[in-house]
């Protein structure tokens, strides 16, 4: 018996006494890192109709869902690689969502390093920070109460994230004429808005030339601001900053991004910014005149984040 007995405790030992795999609770905004390979953040979750860039600008192209009756449940990560090597999206995300008790395989989408394309096909750079879009396709009927993303990173540690499928109106922050942005690549300070049907260089000599709107019935919503690369690399703003308008019901308005030379005497659609460089730009907005009597929101696209300019 007292043989059996001490078989019986390391049988016990052997299978009961196992470590488990713990498992973790994630919240919104809380920082966490991952064997010091990868650092990461909610950002945010949310019901949608397509999978977006955070940065919507001209050229930005997006997921969509098979039908008309589906929507994505989209959870937002804000994931930085702190190794040296690639990581694939597969390698580094894996899990499923609970949604009304059924499950679904999650899937993977990245945003571009200035936040206005998305891949499903792009890696993490090394030392790279990007946001990965976790999501998955689902029956409108089906998305009701809570939703849970069960998830394991680098294939080791393992956590959950409940979260409620009932959409608030979501608040973007405001920023005023003469506000400055500290952001992580630039100096972003708010100037004016105007409306014209041309785009100027704000010193105009006997001869110079403007950008006008393409058709007579409209006129630009102008954001004028002034860009400082901090970096140590060119910036391209037409890949780093962008702007929407949006008045009632009607399709957002796509800003051009027109760069002033560092003379203030000229104006170009291309071109960068040098490092510590600061220069002028003018994110036009063509309004059809006949909206022009309605009250419309600028929305200002830059580094992963969105404000709304007040007027």
């Amino acid at each position: 018996m007292r043989k059996l007995g001490i078989m019986m405790l390391a049988a016990f030992c052997m299978f009961g006494c196992q470590p488990r795999e713990d498992v973790e609770t994630l919240e919104i905004a809380k920082h966490y890192t991952v064997a010091d390979q990868l650092e990461y953040e909610v950002v945010k979750s949310e019901v949608v109709k397509q999978i977006a860039p955070t940065n919507k600008n001209q050229t930005y192209q997006n997921i969509k869902p098979t039908q008309d009756q589906k929507s994505f449940i989209d959870v937002i990560m804000n994931v930085k690689n702190l190794t040296d090597k690639d990581w694939e999206l597969s390698k580094l995300l894996s899990g499923e969502f609970i949604v009304n008790k059924l499950t679904y395989k999650l899937e993977l989408a990245i945003e571009s390093i200035h936040y206005n394309q998305m891949s499903q096909t792009d890696t993490l750079k090394a030392k790279e920070e990007r946001y990965i879009h976790v999501y998955c396709e689902i029956d409108d009927e089906d998305i009701k109460n809570d939703a849970t993303l069960h998830l394991k990173i680098l294939d080791q540690n393992q956590y959950t994230f409940t979260f409620s499928t009932e959409q608030a109106v979501q608040l973007n922050e405001q920023k005023s004429l003469g506000d400055t942005l500290n952001l992580n690549e630039s100096l972003l300070t708010i100037k004016t808005i105007n409306q014209s049907d041309k785009v100027e260089p704000s010193e105009k000599g006997i001869f110079y030339s403007y950008i006008p709107t393409d058709s007579d019935d409209e006129t630009f919503i102008i954001l004028q601001i002034e860009l400082k690369n901090t970096t140590e690399e060119q910036l391209d703003p037409r890949e780093y900053v962008y702007c929407e308008y949006l008045v009632g019901d009607n399709a957002p308005i796509k800003s051009r991004v027109i760069i002033e030379s560092d003379n203030h005497k000229s104006l170009s659609q291309s071109g960068q910014i040098a490092p510590e460089e600061k220069r002028t730009l003018y994110l036009a907005m063509p309004v059809n005149n006949s909206l022009l009597k309605e009250k419309g929101i600028i929305k200002l696209f830059v580094e992963g984040h969105t404000f709304e300019i007040k007027q």
